[in-house]
């Protein structure tokens, strides 16, 4: 898509984007800004397949990709400002300005706040909580402190101070499961589910020795209680300013996880956000969102409850976090949302105008339609000898299933694979949408026919 901005509003910023970004770039231009898509962090190998490349960005409509890959703050602002005179000389524009950054993965939150006040913007969140957005030991501290809300008992241990594992439990009065996992990754890379000591010890050296997610090595580890319940994602964008100065948060859509004890997810669920059997988790996570400081933009949280079964239905009660992203959630949740709510809300239009702060209050109403997210794993490691299933490799099905929405494959036939621990290592994943009882008997003909068989590496 040519860029179509001849007499634009200013330039929107999309920062490491990942996470639905053609659909957010979309929105921008239909809403008069040009697009400056910017790659600021490395990227991981295993993460490159996600990643769209500077000649897919500016196809897309974006007026300048720059892929930069450094971690470098003080040169991408040179470079973002240096971009901006070209558009305006090339572009015959008086005046041109970034009006907002947006962060489209979790290494873009590491920077998106600091760039922004750098710019001389003033739409950003709070640059003394960046650390709190980000990193997921500090973040419970600001939850605890700030808000007061429950959060799960962690302690951090460095790479030389391993041999403290066993203490570090007994201070917390921690027994088996805990749980082990890198301050600052992303999904459920790097999270381990620890049923004894040999298994916690595993996990931290899988961590001290390799990268983290984000492609940094990790200063230590987190040791987290671990907590039972069933598993929320909570989605929110923060509104406009009232007159006290204070954001407002809006809940977009909430999601339930069907996961199995080894951190893998088999599915999620779209719920109601209007379900007042979740109406205490719901506030539990605007709760979160401003402990961390998020005035702007989006939020994702991810909650364990507990459920409590009542004559009349079922309440989820007691909320803790898990952790928090400062971003739009991933999983196509966005565009899945927009799905449900049948195109008559637009996700990456909101997000934008919460960018710039300029999203009214308001409480969306009852999705009419439901969606279920698959997740289709690798059982055994190996390479691929074969891979069966209704859905085909050019993202539509063999045979007609009214509720796809859309799938994606990860894995093929030839690929070496190892077993599914985190969403990354899936074989693939399906969406679906339509009503309730049609997604559910949809996903059952899809699973039944998914066979993935590998063989022992030589």
């Amino acid at each position: 898509m040519a860029d179509q901005c001849n007499n634009p509003r200013g330039v929107i910023v999309l920062l490491d984007p990942v996470t639905e970004w053609k659909a957010v770039l979309d929105a921008a231009v239909r809403l008069g800004y040009l697009v400056i898509g910017v790659q600021l962090s490395p990227i991981p190998e295993a993460m490159r397949a996600f990643f769209p490349t500077t000649s897919m960005l500016e196809d897309a409509g974006a007026s300048r990709a720059l892929d930069r890959q450094d971690r470098d703050v003080f040169s991408c602002v040179q470079a973002l400002m240096l971009a901006v005179e070209e558009l305006q000389t090339d572009k015959d524009i008086e005046s041109l300005s970034i009006r907002a950054m947006i962060p489209l993965s979790e290494t873009g939150v590491d920077f998106s706040d600091t760039i922004s006040a750098m710019l001389g913007l003033t739409n950003h969140n709070p640059l003394d909580s960046v650390l709190c957005r980000r990193d997921k030991g500090f973040m419970k501290q600001a939850v605890a402190k700030q808000s007061g809300l429950q959060v799960a008992k962690f302690a951090r241990i460095g790479k030389n101070a391993q041999r403290d594992l066993e203490a570090k439990m007994d201070a917390l009065s921690l027994e088996y499961p805990v749980v082990i996992k890198t301050p600052q990754g992303f999904s459920t890379k790097d999270v381990y589910i620890c049923t004894n000591l040999d298994d916690a010890r595993t996990a931290l050296t899988n961590i001290f020795d390799n990268q983290g997610p984000d492609g940094r090595a990790a200063p230590c580890a987190l040791l987290e209680e671990y907590i039972g319940g069933t598993e929320f994602a909570v989605n929110l964008l923060a509104s406009r300013k009232n007159q006290t100065g204070a954001a407002g948060l809006i809940v977009t859509d909430v999601w339930v996880y069907d996961k199995t004890n080894t951190a893998r997810y088999n599915g999620a669920e779209m719920c109601d956000p209007n379900d007042p059997t979740l109406k205490e988790i719901c506030d539990y996570a605007k709760g979160v969102a401003r402990a961390v400081g998020i005035e702007y933009g989006a939020a994702h949280v991810e909650i364990k409850a507990k459920q409590i079964s009542n004559p009349k239905d079922i309440i989820y009660t007691h909320p803790v976090m898990m952790e928090i992203g400062a971003r739009l959630s991933g999983g196509r949740k966005a565009i899945m949302t927009q799905a449900a709510y049948q195109n008559q809300w637009d996700p990456f239009e909101a997000l934008i105008q919460s960018h710039l702060g300029e999203l009214d209050d308001t409480t969306l109403s009852s999705p009419p339609l439901h969606v279920y997210h698959m997740f289709l794993p690798v059982e055994k490691a190996g390479r691929i000898k074969e891979r069966n299933s209704i859905l085909d490799d050019t993202g539509k099905a063999d045979n007609p299933i009214e509720t796809l929405h859309s799938h994606f494959w990860l894995a093929k036939v030839g690929d070496h694979v190892q077993e599914t621990t985190d969403i990354t290592s899936c074989a693939g994943f399906v969406w679906l949408v339509g009503e309730k009882s049609k997604v559910r008997r949809d996903a059952t003909l899809i699973l039944d026919s998914f066979k993935l068989e590998t063989e022992d590496e030589a």
